[in-house]
């Protein structure tokens, strides 16, 4: 039986993470399962490109995560937008669902997260994801949380190094 659970954590997750494992609200990172390699860190390495300087509600926003990272083979990424409360903030689309999924949690948090065929690579030590996020129908603050793993593609938990990143809108800065 040990030798089967040990099996199993071996392996990377190429379908997606498991929901809630961005770091945000105390959740834990991608790092649980990538643990040999650095610890997180935030970097220029992980951006989070199309946030708007100003939310208007309702609207629909083109987002890119993108990572560089040399040597990577493959990467993944996992994506929240909530409330400073941890409740859900807005919505996720995914119009290129080959590339991003939408993952529900048991809190209800909705995370867009990298696909099986989502963990290949765009061109050379770069991985890159576009989604959709539509603001909420109100004026509230909003938090970004993102973990991004920049594989070395043996399918395992080492050699892999974890990124974070978080952003928020409408939340002055301390």
């Amino acid at each position: 039986m040990a030798l089967i659970l040990l099996g199993a954590g071996l392996y990377g997750y190429a379908d997606g993470p498991p929901p809630a494992h961005t770091g945000g609200f105390g959740e834990p990172t991608c790092y649980d399962c990538h643990f040999d390699g650095p610890e997180p860190g935030q970097t220029a390495a992980l951006r989070l490109d199309g946030l708007p300087e100003t939310v208007v509600p309702g609207t629909r926003y083109p987002l890119t995560v993108m990572l560089v990272h040399p040597g990577m083979a493959r990467a993944g990424f996992q994506l929240s937008a909530r409330h400073p409360g941890g409740r859900q903030a807005g919505v996720f689309l995914a119009p290129d669902s080959l590339r991003v999924q939408l993952q529900r949690s048991p809190t209800r948090v909705v995370y867009a997260a990298h696909t099986r065929a989502g963990n290949a690579l765009t061109a050379p030590d770069t991985a890159r994801w576009r989604l959709l996020w539509q603001a909420p129908a109100t004026h509230a603050p909003v938090v970004f949380h993102l973990a991004a793993n920049a594989a070395n593609g043996d399918d395992s938990a080492f050699g892999d190094v974890i990124f974070l990143r978080a952003d928020s809108l409408g939340i002055p800065p301390e």
